[in-house]
């Protein structure tokens, strides 16, 4: 059973096996008597026996009279007592052949003498499995088969074609009698032209030989003339490089000009590091804003209405100092104003009432702020989500496509290997045609000789 647990085929159930075999396998009045308890869970022999004898006439194209032979070959001194075990000794056999190749390897005889529910199940999906690949091969072979008969046809009525041709090329090759000496008038006129044309092609060809003479000494006289002028300019280099060796500079002018060399070097480093820390600064802050340009927008509307309420609150809070103020200056008359005191702290209290008011509308904003702040990162985490799923989809299609083309490649080499055969039946057929032409030559050859030798002889006959 452990083989039983890696399967190559997938199990089908005993309903699927039912119709599967009532439809493919087995007889009209067979189909209509077999139900699901015939095989499981108690599965009965004689129609497990029954579907093992139809699969394998299917299979391998036996008769079910040869089920019930014995071999003649077989030294038995009962021989009818063998007849009975025949039929259970073939399908044992066959079957154990059979199960193989459809990746079953644990068969043993006892599945057929005593089956059981399980086995059973798992033996007839391999080999329902293996019908079902039997009938897709099928069915490309007799497409090949179809493929190759009209390539056959097309290859004889190609034939046919070729030997029309032939025919046809052999009436025009062969000149009438009453044609002959027109012909032989027009191949020596023939014979002429081209005799004058090619003195006309060695005359121009003799002068073109001398024109091309001529230009290869110019260009050889150029080449000379371009060398001496590579020297000379070579021997002024020297004498140049000579004068300025002899040529002193003071050692305080070497430092001089040294320590500049060094100064403009040091500037030009630094200038050089202080612009890349400026673009990898300023390309950082681009990426930045633009990564955050949308939530700086949003923040800013929600900061100019932060700032108005601030501006009101630092209204109301000038306001107060203001109201401290005169408080204090009215303190300062309070020891001779009483009534003017309690007037004022009437006064300061619905003050502070303002204030605390504005405090807690102020909370209250602040809440709203961090809520809709809180809701802002929840929106971004779900379109991160999104885009993350949105990435998986692509990847799976890349994947399909990735499919799709190895299939365009396998389908594209099938096309190329099905071009490479019909290529090799087209040389064959040349090389075939080659041969039929030459032993046509040949045979052409051997009839004129015959004919000259026959022409001879009668000549020899007449002169006698």
């Amino acid at each position: 059973m452990a083989n039983m647990e890696k399967m190559t085929f997938p199990k089908f159930s005993p309903v699927d096996l039912v119709n599967f075999f009532r439809q493919h396998i087995l007889t009209a009045a067979e189909a209509k008597n077999f139900t699901k308890n015939d095989i499981y869970p108690n599965p009965k022999l004689e129609w497990v026996q029954k579907i093992y004898m139809r699969v394998l006439q299917l299979v391998f194209n036996i008769r079910v009279e040869n089920f019930y032979m014995i071999p003649v070959n077989l030294e038995i001194q009962y021989p009818h007592l063998v007849e009975g075990f025949a039929p259970l000794g073939y399908i044992v056999t066959l079957m154990a052949r059979l199960l193989p190749m459809c990746r079953v390897y644990d068969f043993h005889p006892s599945d057929v003498v005593n089956p059981k529910g399980k086995q059973i199940l798992t033996l007839l999906s391999g080999v329902v499995n293996f019908l079902h690949f039997r009938d897709t091969r099928m069915e490309i072979y007799s497409a090949f088969c179809m493929s190759y008969k009209s390539a056959l046809d097309n290859m004889n009525q190609h034939q046919k074609t070729i030997q029309e041709l032939e025919a046809k090329k052999e009436k025009l090759t062969t000149i009438p009698p009453e044609q002959q000496a027109e012909f032989k008038a027009l191949s020596n006129d023939i014979h002429d032209l081209q005799q004058i044309i090619s003195q006309e092609y060695r005359t121009k060809d003799m002068a073109f030989q001398e024109k091309l003479a001529q230009k290869k000494v110019d260009f050889a006289e150029k080449n000379k003339k371009l060398n001496q002028y590579k020297l000379t300019i070579a021997t002024m280099k020297e004498e140049q490089e000579r004068m300025k060796s002899q040529i002193v500079e003071s050692p305080e002018q070497r430092k001089n000009k040294t320590e500049r060399m060094k100064e403009n070097v040091h500037r030009v480093k630094q200038a050089r590091l202080e612009t890349v820390e400026k673009y990898d600064h300023y390309r950082e802050r681009v990426v930045l804003a633009g990564l955050w340009l949308p939530d700086i927008q949003a923040y800013n509307k929600k900061l100019h209405s932060i700032e108005a309420n601030l501006e009101m609150y630092k209204r109301i809070r000038e306001e107060i100092r203001q109201e401290e103020e005169q408080n204090v200056k009215e303190n300062l008359d309070l020891k001779s104003i009483s009534s003017e005191e309690a007037q004022l702290k009437r006064t300061i209290l619905l003050k502070k009432e303002k204030l605390a008011k504005t405090d807690i509308k102020n909370q209250k904003k602040q809440e709203d702020f961090e809520q809709r702040k809180k809701e802002i990162l929840e929106i971004c985490s779900r379109i991160q989500e999104k885009r993350q799923a949105m990435v998986g989809r692509e990847s799976h299609v890349v994947q399909e496509i990735q499919q799709i083309n190895r299939k365009k490649e396998e389908v594209l080499e099938r096309a190329e290997e099905e071009k490479k055969k019909c290529q090799d039946v087209v040389a064959s057929f040349r090389i075939a045609l080659e041969k039929y032409h030459d032993n046509l030559q040949k045979t052409f050859d051997r009839s004129t000789e015959c004919k000259r030798e026959k022409l001879a002889e009668l000549n020899r006959m007449i002169r006698r």
